[in-house]
């Protein structure tokens, strides 16, 4: 056997086996001997399973105590700092006491504001307030001080600074350039471990231009591109000589004295922004799925982190009165720091969720790992869910829009119903900005929109004053006009919530700020000082500073023995053709006529879908009635002509966020000869009956003007104009489309292949060099100024050189040529050579806001600027026309409220002026009739509002025309 299994053989000797008693009996001696010293030795007991104990017994010799090798003392001492601090519950702010100082007082000088109309949270009350060393020291009536300096309010509403909880402001700077871009540090899906405070740009130009807007205090969040995008910081808008951020925080100078908390504060974002980005390169998350697990994984490891912390700090404890160390340091991880004060309850945590499912999801999380959500932010489907909400352990604020919707597909399930729903289920709302994406000057809008929607008014202020403060967890300092609070307050030209509002002055720290002065150490400024605003410049007189009681009037049906309809139903329905309007209060027809109610009855009769009387003389005594058709009396209403869109392109695109709901974008080769042929036309790629058309439809926008999407420049495209109330498709009405080839339009970008001046050079080209002969060519046209040419471009020398293509184009005998300035920001400062040159301007966005380097020059308006652009372009007598920007935020049906907002300040302007920038300025612009006015025998396309619709509240009743079956009347639960 042994030579067959060769390799099974072993050359080794054999060992020899011995005895194994004396073994046995070695080892029993052994033990006895262990067991007996054993009981000599000192030993510590520990209360825990996840350190190792024999490495922490202390042995004896020659009577001295030796440690086991272990961290250094001062390790062990840092340790113990660390425990301290971690396990120190940070005490709460002492809200009972009246507080003594502002730590951030910005002046010890004394201001007595007089003759006041102050908002006190819930109610108005005449008073004065006194103001020393930052602090607001006493509200009342009759106060006095003898060292104070007196500012006389002039009976205009004071409320408390606007506090926005909802900002990149530093961090997404403006002008938006790269440089100014340090919002999303987008390199991994989780990154709570990044601080805005490292980013945030004291000498950001939005800072001034957002205090301008009665922005007090803000909360800076990182962007919501990271599932976990960092800390969050709460600053005061008031300059600072140091250019420091910290000296910027509203946390600054805070001592023990002060008996207040500190708080710190996270973002984090679910839903489409984090999948969206990190899917498009095939990483997770890709998914809500992917979401959820990545969330669980970090505070997974975070709760992990803060067992083993809360294990080496009870051992350690233990171990302190023996004079033991631990073997491990401290267990630290900074990317985690902030996740584990989290879980500790030592962080306000701000969420980014717009659905139900992500509200729901997140809430699961909160619930499951033990931490708080201080806000939802966005959460326009927050109002679906109340009762999800309420699940958390603490009552979350929802920061919202008041009405902002369509831009990607989290933002479609709006209500504009939502803050009465939330605040009915006792779940606090607030509203805030999100800048740049939206100008957080305007913060105000966002609460006059909730307002207008049937929000209470003190709700509506509440919103971005008390209800953020403190979900920020500083309502014991800002947010309201009270004793001992902090000296931030706005005084208003008129009540805030009306359409226009911009403040007189604004209070930080008990500082007026300067909008004339430089705020930062730049190397220049935007504007010349002769735009600048100061105290010599007048005021708008304060009026009645109450709100105007929303009008309640409806529309009532009357039996004239013609066999009238009675029913609502009936008279609204697809059949209606016909029709008369009596008992009207207001009635504009167009830039030259209009009638008012005090010269006598004012009538407008419908016959067929076209008006065939409007004034004084339509009774039935002085016109035939239509028989069988409805009388309605509208109790007094104003009745405008059909409002336009222009500039957005309106049913090209329906979601911007999804190339399946838009038409795609154009690449034109501005080289090609043929280029007339095959130009993109938006009448082949209008869709009709989307949202974004109903809801502009409902509030009196019957037509628009939409040009293709641009992919490549400078050519977008030949725009189309049409009526937007077809519920099916163009080809359901023959008047649906107004006009196949409206417009040429060009876009001047710096982001094309092509630089500024070819663009410019190729507009030129394509128009002159075009083969006169060919009478068809959209390019011969526009030379010969039978279609309009519309150039997009803000910057004032971009501006001034499709000023001078005009003066060369004329010189060279096409003095027929129409062009169209569309964006137009700067356009102001060539305003005389655009009515020269007679050049109209649609304004795009109707109010300035700097978002780019192109626009950074235009004008803000009262209190920075004197005027605003549209005040200097209007003064020049320039024709000029409001564009919607509805694709990034569903704005087209606010375009009454853009028409009338500078009405508020601009003495020049009255009421048919402001109504024919959004109406018969742009048609005449486009060269379009019967559209923007009304005319005996031309369409009735009108809107009727139940009251003056340049004030919030006032709803629209009835809208007719606009290729719609029948007139639209609206009803209040069918506005969403």
């Amino acid at each position: 056997m042994k030579d067959s299994l060769p390799l099974l053989h072993s050359d080794r000797p054999r060992r020899r086996q011995r005895s194994w008693l004396p073994l046995a009996a070695a080892t029993s001696l052994f033990a006895i001997a262990c067991f007996t010293m054993a009981r000599y030795l000192p030993t510590v007991t520990l209360h825990t399973d996840s350190l190792v104990a024999d490495k922490l017994t202390v042995q004896q010799q020659d009577g001295e105590a030796v440690v086991l090798p272990g961290i250094s003392a001062s390790s062990m001492e840092y340790g113990l700092a660390q425990c301290k601090r971690i396990q120190e519950h940070q005490l709460p702010t002492n809200a009972t006491r009246r507080r003594h100082r502002n730590p951030r007082a910005a002046t010890d000088d004394a201001v007595l504001i007089t003759n006041a109309y102050l908002w006190l949270g819930d109610h108005y009350q005449h008073g004065d307030i006194l103001i020393e060393k930052g602090l607001i020291q006493a509200v009342g009536t009759n106060l006095s001080s003898h060292d104070a300096t007196i500012v006389d309010a002039e009976g205009r509403l004071v409320t408390p600074g606007i506090v926005d909880m909802h900002s990149h402001m530093g961090v997404e700077g403006i002008p938006n350039v790269a440089a100014n871009t340090d919002g999303n540090e987008m390199t991994e899906p989780t990154t709570p471990f990044v601080r805005v405070h490292d980013a945030i740009d004291p000498s950001d130009p939005g800072i001034k231009l957002i205090a301008s807007g009665g922005i007090t205090t803000t909360l800076v969040l990182p962007g919501s591109g990271n599932l976990m995008g960092g800390e969050a910081a709460v600053v005061k808008l008031r300059p600072v000589d140091t250019l420091s951020v910290y000296d910027m925080l509203i946390s600054a100078g805070v001592e023990a004295q002060d008996e207040e908390a500190v708080h710190r504060y996270m973002k984090m974002a679910c839903g489409e922004n984090p999948k969206r980005y990190y899917g498009s390169m095939n990483k997770m998350p890709m998914t809500r799925q992917g979401e959820a697990y990545l969330f669980r994984k970090r505070f997974a490891e975070a709760q992990a982190l803060v067992r083993e912390q809360n294990d080496w700090c009870d051992a350690a404890h233990h171990l302190q009165d023996q004079g033991g160390r631990l073997a491990t340091p401290f267990p630290e991880k900074i990317a985690l720091e902030s996740l584990a004060a989290l879980l500790r309850g030592k962080v306000k945590l701000n969420v980014h969720c717009y659905l139900s499912q992500d509200i729901s999801s997140m809430i699961h999380h909160s619930l499951e790992y033990g931490f708080e959500i201080a806000a939802f932010h966005h959460a326009l489907a927050a109002w679906q869910v109340p009762d999800i909400i309420k699940r958390a352990k603490t009552n979350i604020t929802i920061a919202t829009f008041g009405d902002m919707w369509g831009y990607k597909m989290e933002g479609w399930s709006t209500n504009v119903h939502a803050p009465n729903i939330l605040t009915d289920a006792g779940i606090p709302v607030a509203f805030k900005s999100d800048h740049p994406v939206m100008n957080a000057r305007d913060l105000i809008h966002e609460a006059q929109k909730a307002y207008h929607y049937g929000f209470d008014e003190h709700k509506a202020l509440s919103a971005v004053t008390s209800v953020p403060a403190h979900a920020l967890g500083v309502g014991h300092r800002v947010g309201s006009l009270k004793e001992g609070f902090d000296a931030d307050l706005v005084i208003w030209e008129r009540h805030p919530l009306r359409l226009g509002a911009r403040p007189a002055k604004v209070m930080i720290d008990g500082q007026w700020l300067d909008f004339t002065k430089r705020w930062a150490k730049e190397v220049q400024d935007r504007f010349d000082d002769s735009y600048l605003m100061t105290e010599r410049d007048d005021l708008p007189p304060p009026g009645n500073v109450d709100l105007p009681e929303r009008p309640n009037v409806t529309m009532r049906l009357e039996d004239h023995g013609m066999n009238n309809p009675l029913a609502i139903t009936d008279a609204c329905g697809k059949d209606t053709k016909s029709f008369v309007l009596r008992n009207i209060g207001h009635l504009v027809m167009g830039p030259d006529t209009s009638y008012q109610a005090q010269q006598g009855e004012i009538y407008l009769i419908v016959k067929d879908g076209a008006v065939v009387c409007a004034g004084h003389d339509c009774d039935r005594k002085q016109q035939q009635w239509p028989a069988e058709s409805p009388v309605f009396d509208v109790q007094g209403a104003t009745i405008l002509p059909g409002l336009i869109s222009a500039g957005v392109p309106m049913g090209m695109i329906e979601i911007q966020s999804e190339s399946d709901t838009m038409d795609g974008l154009t690449h034109h080769d501005v080289k090609d000869d043929s280029l007339y042929k095959s130009i993109a036309r938006g009448v082949d790629g209008i869709k009709m009956g989307g949202l974004h058309m109903h809801k502009a439809y409902q509030a009196g926008v019957t037509a628009t003007i939409s040009q293709p999407l641009m992919g490549s420049g400078p050519l977008a495209g030949l725009s189309v104009a049409a009526r937007i109330g077809v519920q099916k498709t163009v080809l359901d009405h023959d008047d649906a489309i107004i006009r196949d080839e409206a417009a040429l339009h060009f876009e001047i970008t710096h982001d094309a292949p092509l630089t500024v001046s070819q663009q410019i050079a190729a507009i030129r080209s394509l128009l002159v060099e075009s083969d006169a002969s060919q009478k068809q060519n959209v390019f011969v046209r526009a030379l010969q100024g039978t279609l309009p040419v519309v150039v997009e471009v803000n910057n004032k020398d971009e501006i001034a050189a499709v000023i001078r293509l005009k003066q060369q184009l004329v010189a060279d005998g096409h003095e027929n040529v129409q062009l169209i300035i569309l964006g137009g920001a700067e356009a102001y400062l060539v305003a005389g050579h655009l009515a020269k040159w007679q050049i109209p301007v649609l304004l795009m966005p109707a109010r300035c806001y700097p978002a780019t380097y192109a626009q950074r020059q235009c004008l803000p308006g009262h209190p920075f600027t004197k005027d605003t652009g549209l005040d200097i372009l209007l003064r020049h007598k320039v024709q000029v026309g409001l564009a919607s920007t509805d694709v990034d935020n569903g704005d087209a049906r606010n375009l009454i409220w853009e028409a009338g907002w500078n009405l508020a300040h601009n003495d020049k302007l009255d009421f048919q002026a402001a109504v024919g920038l959004v109406t018969w300025n742009i048609a005449n612009m486009f060269g379009l009739k019967d559209v923007g006015q009304l005319t005996v025998g031309g369409p009735a396309d009108f809107v009727a509002y139940n009251g003056n619709p340049f004030e919030f509240g006032t709803r629209v009743l009835l809208v007719n025309g606009g290729a719609h079956d029948g007139p639209l009347c609206v009803n209040d639960k069918d506005v969403f």
